[in-house]
C-alpha cells in the first residue's frame, strides 16, 4: 500500500510538471514592439537625420562603416578595424581626433552586428571587455547546450518564443544589459544601422527609424538585442524574429519620392522596386506581421542602405543634403568584408560531396558572386559620388549667384578590407578558412583582429586618406 501511494504521488508530481510545461509552451510569447502614436522626424535613429546629432564630429567630414556576415570571424574582424581607427588621429577643424571619433554610421549584417551594437552601446569599453565577453566564447555552443535544459523546453514549444528569442536572451546576458535603442541613441555616438531580410516581401530590413516610421512602430523602445538576433538567425539553426506591423495608425505618408516612383513606367528601376515594396509595408491588414531573418540573405556586405537611400534621390548632391552633409567635403567608405574562401578540398578528392557540404558550398555560390557584383556596383557609385557632388553644388552656387570659389573641394575614398589583399599567402588562406561560426579558437581571434588592422593600414585608399588629413 505505501508503495502505491509513493508512486501515485510521484505520478502526481510528474502530470503537474507536464502541465506547467504546456502552459508556458502556450503563453511564451516574443516582446512585442511599441506602437508609435505620430511620427517623430526629430529622431537620431533615422538614417537621415543623424548627422543633426553629430555631437563633436565635423560636418566637412562624413565616414561610413560596413560590417559583412560571417559569425565570429566576422565581429574579430570587425573589431580589429575598430582598434585601426581608434589609433589613428587625423586634423579636423584645426583639431586633432581619431579616425574613430569621426563615424557617422555603422551598418552591419549577421556576425558583424554584434560588434557594431555594442560599439554604438558603450563606445570605447568595447577595446575593454569585448574579447572576453563575447569574441573568445562558444557562444554556439551555449546556445546548443540551452536545448536540453528542461526549462527551455517550457518556452520554445510556444509558436511565439522561437530559438532566435532563446538568443537574444543569451545575447542580453553576456552583451546587451536588456538596453534598447534608446540607450544607443542616448549616447550620442554614430547612426548603428543593424540589417536583417524580411521573409514575406524577400527584401532588406533595416533596423532604423526610418523603417519603423512605415509601421509605426517605435524603434527606440526595441531591444538592440533582438535587432542582432534577427540579423543573424540562419534559417533552420535559428527561428524568424517577428514584429508587429502597426502601419495606418500614426499618420505616415509614402514620400514624394516613393508617389513618383509608383508612377514610373521603368519597373525594373530600383526606385520603383523599393516603393512597391513599402507600399506593401502600408498595409497591415494583409501584412500585420514581419518576419525576419539573416541579413546575409539580401546583402552580406551591410551595404545596400546606402545604395538605397541614394537611389531616393536624382543624384549625389541631392544625396547629401538630404543626410544634411552640404558642408563635407571628403567621405571615408570602409567596407569590412569577412568572406569565406570556397570548399577547394573537394577538388582534391574524386567521390561525392557529403550532404551537409554540398548544402553549404551551395548556398555561398549565389552569396559570393552577389557580393563581388555589390562590390563593383560601390566601387562605380563612389568614383561618380565626387564628380556628382563637385557639379551639383557648384551649379547651386553659380544659380544663386553665390561665390563658387572651392565648392570643387570635394574627394571619396572607398576601402575595402579584404582577406584577398592579404600578401602572405598562407595566412590568406588560413583565415578564409575560418569556419562561419560563433565558437572560434582564442588564436583564431587574435590572427583575424590583427589581419583587420594590417589590411586597413596596407590599403592605399585609406592611406591617401589619411595623408590628406594631416
Amino acid at each position: 500500500m505505501i508503495k502505491t501511494i509513493t508512486i501515485g504521488k510521484s505520478l502526481k508530481k510528474l502530470s503537474l510538471f507536464l502541465i506547467s510545461i504546456l502552459i508556458q509552451a502556450c503563453t511564451a510569447h516574443y516582446p512585442v514592439n511599441e506602437q508609435l502614436a505620430t511620427v517623430d522626424f526629430v529622431s537620431s535613429l533615422r538614417f537621415t537625420s543623424a548627422a543633426e546629432h553629430a555631437g563633436g564630429r565635423s560636418d566637412k567630414l562624413t565616414v561610413g562603416l560596413a560590417f559583412s556576415g560571417g559569425g565570429t570571424r566576422a565581429s574579430a574582424l570587425s573589431y580589429g578595424v575598430l582598434e585601426a581607427l581608434r589609433d589613428d588621429n587625423i586634423r579636423v577643424g584645426g583639431n586633432e581626433r581619431r579616425v574613430l571619433d569621426e563615424v557617422d554610421v555603422i551598418s552591419s549584417v549577421s556576425g558583424g552586428s554584434f560588434t557594431a551594437a555594442y560599439y554604438g552601446l558603450f563606445g570605447d569599453r568595447i577595446f575593454e571587455d569585448f574579447e572576453e565577453k563575447f569574441l573568445n566564447v562558444n557562444v554556439q555552443g551555449h546556445l546548443k547546450g540551452d536545448l536540453f535544459k528542461p526549462w527551455v523546453w517550457m518556452t520554445i514549444g510556444s509558436p511565439y518564443y522561437g530559438r532566435s528569442e532563446l538568443a537574444a536572451d543569451y545575447y542580453d546576458e553576456i552583451l546587451f544589459e536588456n538596453k534598447t535603442y534608446a540607450d544607443i541613441e542616448e549616447r550620442g555616438g554614430p547612426l548603428i544601422q543593424i540589417n536583417a531580410s524580411e521573409f514575406t516581401l524577400g527584401m532588406q530590413f533595416s533596423f532604423t527609424q526610418n523603417q519603423f516610421d512605415i509601421l509605426c512602430s517605435d524603434l527606440s523602445a526595441f531591444p538592440v538585442s533582438r535587432a542582432v538576433a534577427a540579423s543573424s538567425a540562419v534559417p533552420g539553426l535559428f527561428s524568424d524574429v517577428t514584429i508587429n506591423n502597426y502601419a495606418g495608425s500614426c499618420g505616415y505618408q509614402m514620400p514624394a519620392w516613393g508617389k513618383i516612383a509608383l508612377n514610373d513606367p521603368d519597373t525594373t528601376s530600383r526606385r520603383y522596386y523599393l516603393a512597391r515594396k513599402y507600399k506593401q509595408y502600408l498595409d497591415s491588414e494583409k501584412l500585420p506581421y514581419i518576419h525576419l531573418f539573416d541579413g546575409g540573405l539580401t546583402d552580406n556586405l551591410g551595404i545596400q542602405p546606402f545604395q538605397r537611400h541614394m537611389s531616393f534621390t536624382e543624384d549625389a548632391w541631392t544625396f547629401l543634403k538630404l543626410m544634411h552633409r552640404e558642408n563635407t567635403n571628403k567621405v571615408l567608405f570602409i567596407v569590412v568584408n569577412a568572406q569565406p574562401g570556397q570548399m577547394r578540398k573537394y577538388s582534391l578528392v574524386g567521390s561525392n560531396i557529403p550532404l551537409f557540404d554540398t548544402i553549404a558550398g551551395v548556398s555561398a555560390i549565389p552569396l559570393n558572386e552577389y557580393t563581388f557584383v555589390a562590390l563593383t556596383h560601390l566601387r562605380t557609385t563612389m568614383e561618380n559620388l565626387a564628380k556628382n557632388v563637385i557639379e551639383g553644388r557648384c551649379a547651386e552656387r553659380r544659380n544663386k549667384g553665390e561665390d563658387i570659389e572651392g565648392c570643387d573641394d570635394f574627394k571619396a575614398y572607398l576601402v575595402v578590407v579584404d582577406f584577398d589583399d592579404l600578401k602572405d599567402d598562407e595566412k590568406r588562406e588560413m583565415l578564409k578558412e575560418i569556419p562561419t561560426s560563433f565558437s572560434l579558437t582564442s588564436e583564431q581571434v587574435a590572427a583575424l583582429r590583427q589581419a583587420g588592422k594590417q589590411l586597413l593600414q596596407d590599403s592605399v585608399a585609406y592611406q591617401q586618406f589619411l595623408n590628406d588629413m594631416k
